[in-house]
Parts: C-alpha cells; structure tokens; sequence
C-alpha cells in the first residue's frame, strides 16, 4: 500500500532522533551535571519537565491536528525541537537546561509524536498493530546506534560540540515532516470502489464541518472542541489513568537510567553498550510483538499489561545484582518488554475510541501523562538525594507500574462479572 511507504519514512526518521535523544541525554550531559554541581534532584527535574511540558500542551496539539492536518503541524514541532537541541548545547546552567531543552525540546519532541502517532492509526485500520510494529521497529535503530555514535563523538569533541552536532541532526525532522502527505493524494488507483469512494468524500464532507465548527465555536464550545465527552465513559478514565502512571513509570526509568548505571560505577563505555544491547532487544521484539498478539488473537490492552508485568519483574532484578554481565542481560529482557510495550502503547486507545475522536483522546492522554511526569518527576529526584541511591525509586517506579496492572485487572472482573448478571437476568 503506497500510504505505508511514507509513514515508514517518517516514523523511522523522526522517532530514529527523538527516541535516541531521550535516552542518551544523561549520556551526553551526565558529566556537565557533575560538574555545574547539579544535584539528582535537578537532574530528574530537568528530565521529567522535557518528558511532562510537551505532554501538557497535547490537548492543543489534537485540535490542531483536526484542523490544519498533520504534514503542516509536523513543521512546527521539526523547527522547536532543532532550535532546543542547539540551544541545549550552549546550556551552562540548571534554568538554562529546564527552558531549552526541557520547554523547547519537549513541545518539539511531544507534538512531533503525537503527529505520527495520529497519522499512522489513520492510514490503517485492519492491520493496524502490524504496521505499528514495522514503524517502531525501524524506529528502534536509533537506540542502538546512537549510543555508539555518542561515546564515539564523546572522544573527539567535547560537550557542547556533541550536543551540537546532534542539533544538525535534528534538522532531518523536516524531510520527515515533508514526508508525512495526506493518504488522498495516493488512493486514486482504489477509487474505482464506490464504496471507498463514498467514504472519503463523505470524509471530505465530515472535515469541512469539523472546521468551520472548530473556527465558529473556539470560544463558546470547548468542551466540544476538546471532546471533553470522551471523560463521561469509565473505561476511558481507567484506560487514561493506567497510561499515564505506566508511562511515568517506564519514562523516568528510561530517562534515569544512565545516571542508575553511573551511580554502579559502570563507566561511558559500559554504559553505552547497556543502552545498545537494550536497543536491539526493543526493535526485535517491536517487530515480533504484533504477531504474537495477532497468533493468540490477544487485544492490545492485554498485551500491554503482560509487557509492563515483565518490565516490573526486570526492574526488581536490576535491584539484586550490579555485576556488568547480569546487568547485560537484563538489559536484554528489559528490551523485549520495552518493544511489545512501545508497539501496544500506541493502539490502546485507539482500540477504543472512534476515528472521528482519536486526536483529542490523544490530546487528553498526553495531557495525563504530563501532569503525572512533572508531579512524580522531581519526587524521584528527591527521593535519590535523601536515600543517596536510586534503589527506593526504581521501587517506587515498579509499585506505580503495579497499580495500572491491578486498576485494569480490577475493569476486567467487574466487566465480566457485570455479564454474567446479565447474562442471568435474560435467562
């Protein structure tokens, strides 16, 4: 299909960069921490503000999506995000970090995400959960590779030119953003369905209403705009909470995770092959996760949780043993729950809302797991300063991980028990 050729572009492209930005800044910045004297309290606030303001504005970015479409709002978060990185590289000091690379970077990193994410669950529908596993998959490259990118560059430049030169590379946003056209302009060989042909100008039809309401009613119909309706239905609000606590949990383990293996006494190289053998273990299984949830016939949901129960147990492993070579293999396991995890994250939600409301439920869902990043954030932060070692947060991490899996469990035996009432009442 012509469609999935240029969400294969973008999605590679894009989560190549951002991906890998997330998980090798404490790589790049680690020792200019050390020495701006910033303590681990700032470093987890720097983190979760990039991971969490970005997030905060998701809301915003559905209803822009719905109106102007996603290839002209990709261009926005491709010029924030190249603009923070090179600002980020002449950061020296703590409010420097937390304007340039956590506002700036976050918004480009947030709203470049949530435009691939609505794009690709648009152009498909019947193998949607294949698809997204090709996309992440390539995707996953970036943690592999870039890793050995950095401790490579970090022999021959220093700091700063590291993070600059990762700026230039952030500038390739664009192409992918060029990239991301509207799946009209390559469907005219399938309009000699009448069927399909019916849909898309019924399509047509149901945009153009869409945004002369949107523009008309900006200021008197908010709750229509966001579809803030959406918070009436339980599931939703389960599915939303879940998500964000989950997320939290998996985002600050990923962003701290360097300074976790710093705190070891694992040096830039070990470290760096921590990250790699972690990335080829996450793209693997993000290509084999759909079709092992395809071949059990097990919704995403489900798979989600069985990915997050062994994140959960990898994270207690990681507890017990601090040898390199045990280390090496939990990054292996942790990668296999991290790629099942990234590919079902993505079709949660859209599993259960209808098309015509997918941006704004992804708006809400960024939104959620923003205020819950920069709540629980800094506390991670203030917990290492106190106990002097990460040990209490990755248990306060798994026990947050623990809640979503015990809340979903919780829906399903209230939805089955609900069923069979009725299921005796009609009898």
């Amino acid at each position: 299909m012509q469609t999935f050729s240029l969400v294969k572009y973008l999605e590679p492209q894009d989560q190549f960069i951002i991906l890998s930005l997330l998980q090798c800044f404490g790589l790049i910045f680690k020792d200019t921490f050390s020495y701006l004297r910033c303590t681990a309290t700032q470093g987890a606030l720097v983190v979760n503000v990039n991971a969490a303001l970005g997030k905060l504005i998701g809301p915003i970015t559905g209803v822009l999506l719905k109106v102007y479409g996603c290839r002209r709002i990709a261009l926005v978060p491709a010029s924030l995000l190249t603009l923070g990185m090179v600002l980020t590289s002449f950061c020296r000091s703590f409010a420097f970090f937390v304007v340039a690379y956590g506002l700036i970077s976050s918004m480009g990193m947030q709203m470049s995400e949530s435009t691939q994410r609505l794009a690709l669950n648009f152009y498909f529908k019947k193998k949607r959960s294949v698809a997204m596993g090709f996309a992440v998959t390539a995707a996953g490259f970036g943690p592999i590779l870039v890793p050995q990118l950095i401790r490579v560059l970090m022999r021959v430049y220093s700091t700063q030119e590291v993070a600059l030169i990762y700026g230039g590379i952030c500038t390739h946003v664009f192409v992918a953003a060029s990239l991301l056209q509207p799946v009209t302009w390559h469907m005219k060989e399938e309009r000699n369905n009448p069927e399909e042909g019916l849909l898309l100008d019924e399509k047509s039809q149901e945009c153009e209403k869409k945004r002369e309401t949107l523009c008309g009613t900006i200021l008197t119909n908010i709750a229509k705009i966001f579809d803030l309706d959406l918070l009436k239905d339980p599931v939703f609000d389960n599915i939303l909470v879940g998500l964000a606590l989950a997320t939290f949990a998996e985002i600050n383990f990923t962003l701290l995770m360097p300074f976790i293996l710093h705190d070891f006494g694992l040096k830039t190289g070990e470290i760096a092959t921590f990250l790699s053998i972690l990335g080829v273990s996450d793209m693997l299984f993000r290509f084999v996760g759909p079709y092992i949830g395809n071949y059990f016939t097990k919704p995403s949901r489900l798979m989600y949780v069985y990915a997050l129960a062994i994140l959960t147990v990898v994270r207690f492993t990681l507890l017990i043993s601090k040898n390199y070579y045990v280390l090496l293999v939990i990054a292996f396991a942790w990668g296999i729950a991290k790629g099942v995890r990234k590919v079902y994250m993505w079709l949660v939600i859209p599993d259960h809302v209808s098309a015509d409301k997918l941006a704004s439920a992804g708006g809400i869902e960024t939104l959620a797991n923003g205020i819950c990043i920069l709540v629980g954030g800094p506390i991670m932060g203030a917990l290492r300063d106190a106990t002097g070692s990460y040990v209490v947060c990755i248990v306060v991490m798994n026990c947050v991980t623990l809640v979503t899996i015990l809340m979903w469990s919780a829906e399903a035996v209230i939805v089955k028990c609900r069923g069979r009432n009725k299921t005796k009442v009609k009898e």
